[in-house]
């Protein structure tokens, strides 16, 4: 504050001296020249006055320069001609024009410095003050003051006041302010942030700026110690695209001297330096001046480097290393804990994944036992509800009913509760071979309306049993596709008997058919209960069944495996379905797309599945032989008793002579002694299994050879395949179908 004041005191003097000299020369000739008589004294006076005011301007540290109106030059001190360097010729002049343009050349915009005092002298303010840099990196200061005498204008004062050293202060000042609030928000950084890429951007954007360089990189590894990931960057003072092109080493020698931890390398010009290999690439930028740390962790690995460069030569002096390098130290340690944070995090994440995974798993196999439970437990309902009404029959005949109409109803009743126990099996068997991934599709042209036909045959007695109205919509074209018919069917049939299940009775069931040039939509749909939001997406799961209702008592039956078996069957060829509830009233709709074939392909029967007659079944008819009835001598093998007892009761019905044995070694002699026309064989014996006994008894060669067939409870294709190749030429799964049985036996094998 007092050098300040003093330079205001010396300035005040300096103007006020500058304005004696103006308001002198505004003097009279003869008052400045010859006094008259009686004033010499005054004139003495005057003139000592105005030595001491020119010592005075002389001992000023400004430069100061006097003008008149026209631009003459009035009066000037020395520091004046000192700081433009001006000469004695040219002040002689008195013409501050050739001056303005001589002292003009000196500052960095002339022309605007013209501009400006004539701007000054054209308007006449009565203060003026600018600041003129100099194209040798000095600073002056300007100002100027008009001057009145008598309330005339006379002129102007111009100070000149040199402060390039107060200004290099003033920014050194404010660098070191600067340095000390990078330091400072950069220690805040790397103390409060965790994020390795964020601390990464603070440190080399903070020690770019300290350092004063025009380009810094941080290259460093992310990965935790002995993690050996790639280098990672942060970039700053140019674009991170850019750094490519920069001519900042990123590899050769001197790159790998800081990543392998030599404590600072220093480089006053890269070109002269046989290490550097200068960028081969178009408009990278030049660097000269280069400066690089190692950053290390705290166990003293190097974990990166910060690298910097300028294109002049000799930038980074001594402080600007000790400031890089204690930002290097800080940022290694914070660094090292981000990291080990990281994984620490994780490893936190990962066990929480790891307990969620646990417990995801564990409510599932909660779940999947409770479904296990229930479906065991619905199973046995399914297979309790069929044996009571047959239990019943038996023990109505066994009373000895003789009424044609009551064994007739007995009949029907049987057949339709053991036809219902045989879809049970073979839904389960279905289910089966879709989790081993063993379910077959015996693909061929086929028409779409031969399967939807025998599976509205199959599905009518459950419809017309709930009264529902049935609808079928076809294109009149037919619709060829390459399909297993008899597995298509059967999932038609399910879906079918799903929306008479749950429809109320009198309900409406419709199914669509609508073909286009990929493929062709079928959708069942119906009036019932719908399909509940949280069932959409779950709806064709294993064991997954819908909520019965008041209205649909019949619903709590089924295990719940019926839409997973269509999904699958859709789906291996080649379709997709879809179930949602109807937006136009009650009810679902589901919608089943399939691709159709190239050509028109005709009506084929369908082929046998093997399997008994379940849902969607249709069996080929056998033509029997055209000639009389011709009775055969027929085996019949099963470790069942009962089972081998009402086969060979049956057969013996039909006219047949039969004998019943009940192992393999009791077949196989049976065989030689009997010499029947076919022998059925079940395969799941005790001491010798059907195969080997099949085997056997071709080895005795009788000739005609007897019809080999195998009846059992194997129904797989590994299963027909071991049958082929132990010697039989049929294979039936139990229960059999006694229309195809009496139709084999009664032909031409």
């Amino acid at each position: 504050m007092k050098g300040d004041d003093e330079d205001r005191r010396l300035r005040l003097v300096d103007l006020q001296n500058a304005q004696s000299i103006l308001r002198a020369s505004q003097q009279p000739e003869g008052v400045r020249g010859a006094a008259p008589d009686g004033l010499e004294q005054k004139t003495a006076e005057l003139a000592l006055s105005l030595s001491m005011v020119r010592a005075t301007l002389e001992a000023s540290r400004d430069g100061i320069l006097v003008t008149d109106d026209n631009a003459r030059v009035m009066g000037f001190n020395q520091q004046y001609v000192r700081m433009w360097g001006l000469s004695d010729e040219l002040m002689a002049f008195r013409d501050h024009e050739r001056l303005l343009y001589m002292v003009s050349q000196q500052v960095e915009d002339a022309q605007h410095f013209l501009d400006r005092v004539h701007e000054i002298y054209r308007s006449l303010p009565a203060e003026s003050f600018d600041l003129l840099t100099l194209r040798d990196g000095r600073v002056y200061e300007r100002s100027s003051k008009i001057q009145f005498v008598e309330g005339q204008h006379v002129g102007r004062v111009w100070v000149f006041r040199d402060i390039t050293e107060q200004r290099r202060t003033e920014d050194a000042l404010r660098k070191k302010a600067r340095v000390l609030e990078l330091l400072n928000r950069t220690g805040t950084i790397l103390t409060a942030r965790l994020d390795v890429r964020m601390l990464a951007q603070a440190v080399i954007d903070a020690a770019t700026e300290i350092s004063g360089a025009k380009v810094g990189a941080f290259f460093y590894n992310t990965a935790a110690p002995g993690g050996g990931s790639p280098l990672s960057r942060a970039v700053s003072g140019i674009a991170a695209e850019d750094v490519d092109s920069c001519g900042l080493p990123q590899a050769g020698a001197l790159f790998d001297l800081t990543l392998s931890g030599a404590p600072l390398v220093h480089v006053e010009d890269l070109s002269k330096d046989a290490r550097y290999e200068a960028p081969a690439r178009p408009g990278a930028v030049p660097v000269r001046s280069y400066l690089a740390v190692p950053v290390a962790s705290g166990s003293a690995d190097v974990i990166g480097g910060l690298f910097f460069g300028h294109p002049d030569a000799g930038v980074f002096d001594e402080r600007a290393q000790r400031l890089v390098t204690g930002i290097a130290a800080q940022a290694g340690v914070s660094i090292d804990n981000a990291r080990l944070y990281e994984v620490a995090r994780h490893a936190a994440q990962e066990r929480e994944k790891l307990l969620d995974n646990e417990r995801a798993a564990r409510s599932e196999a909660e779940q999947m036992v409770r479904m296990k439970d229930e479906f065991l437990a619905m199973l046995a309902h399914e297979l309790r509800n069929p044996l009571a009404p047959l239990r019943n029959s038996v023990e109505i005949l066994r009373q000895g009913a003789d009424d044609p109409a009551a064994l007739e109803r007995i009949r029907t009743i049987m057949e339709r509760q053991i036809a219902h126990m045989t879809r049970l099996v073979d839904d389960l068997l279905d289910v089966s071979r879709i989790s081993r991934g063993k379910l077959e599709l015996r693909l061929e042209p086929i028409q779409l309306g031969d399967a939807i036909s025998s599976a509205a045959e199959t599905s009518r007695p459950v419809l017309l049993d709930r009264q529902h109205a049935f609808t079928v919509t076809m294109p009149d074209q037919p619709i060829a596709l390459t399909a297993d018919l008899v597995r298509l069917s059967q999932a038609f049939t399910n879906l079918l008997n799903n929306a008479a299940k749950y429809t109320p009775e009198g309900g409406a069931v419709a199914l669509h058919v609508a073909a286009d040039a990929g493929g062709v939509t079928v959708s069942i749909e119906d009036n019932g209960i719908g399909v509940p939001e949280h069932l959409s997406t779950r709806i064709f799961d294993m064991f997954v069944q819908g909520e019965p209702s008041p209205a649909t008592p019949q619903a709590q039956g089924g295990l719940g495996i019926g839409l997973t078996l269509v999904r699958k069957i859709v789906e291996m060829h080649g379709g997709s379905i879809r179930a949602e509830s109807r937006s136009d009233g009650p009810g679902s709709r589901f919608i089943v797309w399939l691709p159709v074939a190239a050509s028109p392909a005709p009506a084929l029967p369908a082929a046998d599945t093997g399997t008994g007659a379940g849902p969607g079944t249709a069996t080929a008819p056998v033509r029997r032989n055209a000639g009389a009835f011709e009775p055969r001598r027929i085996l019949v093998t099963d470790d069942n008793v009962d089972a081998a007892l009402t086969l060979a009761s049956l057969l013996g019905m039909w006219g047949h002579e039969v004998r019943a044995a009940h192992d393999g070694a009791e077949a196989i002699a049976a065989a030689a002694s009997f010499r029947p026309d076919f022998i059925f064989l079940d395969i799941g014996m005790p001491h010798m299994d059907g195969y080997e006994a099949c085997r056997r008894i071709r080895a005795l060669g009788q000739v005609p050879a007897p019809v080999m067939v195998a009846l059992t409870g194997w129904g797989q294709a590994d299963d027909k395949r071991k049958a082929q190749e132990a010697g039989f030429d049929q294979h039936f799964t139990k229960p059999v179908d006694p229309a195809r049985l009496e139709a084999l036996v009664g032909s031409n094998f």
